[in-house]
């Protein structure tokens, strides 16, 4: 439940920001399927558990602090390649 809750405030927050990016993509980009772009949501939950969206940061810092920021980070890096069909070069 508490996921959902999360989810939630994501949805809104895209939706609510969907027509300046859609603008800002037919503007720069010939294609629209020739780039992806990875979004950071800050999210606070206060004492009943109830979602807060802090801020959005677009093209979030990917240098890692510790191992767990390594850890996650890299999690973060292989799977936003995967979602955008990059393929292991083999020769």
């Amino acid at each position: 439940l508490l996921w959902s809750k999360v989810y939630d405030v994501i949805i809104k927050a895209l939706i609510a920001g969907e027509h300046p990016i859609i603008n800002g993509m037919k503007r720069n980009l010939s294609h629209r399927t020739n780039c992806f772009e990875l979004l950071g949501f800050d999210v606070l939950l206060d004492s009943d558990l109830k979602p807060w969206l802090l801020e959005i940061n677009l093209s979030p810092s990917l240098s890692a602090d510790s191992p767990l920021d390594f850890t996650i980070k890299t999690n973060v890096i292989s799977d936003s390649l995967n979602l955008a069909g990059v393929m292991k070069f083999d020769r």
